[in-house]
């Protein structure tokens, strides 16, 4: 039961290193809502939903 939750955050993590939208689509769903900081830009978000994410 443990094994797809930590799955599923590996390969959001890997997509978000390689800055890999496609795979980022394949991991989030419609209604996803997240919030990140990225370095020199400070708290990025909330996004909220697939395309929200991808608008870009």
């Amino acid at each position: 039961m443990i094994a797809e939750p930590q799955q599923t955050v590996a390969n959001y993590a890997h997509a978000l290193d390689g800055l890999n939208v496609p795979q980022l689509e394949a991991v989030l769903t419609e209604d996803t809502t997240w919030t990140f900081t990225m370095p020199g830009r400070g708290e990025l978000g909330p996004i909220a939903g697939r395309a929200a994410g991808t608008a870009d």
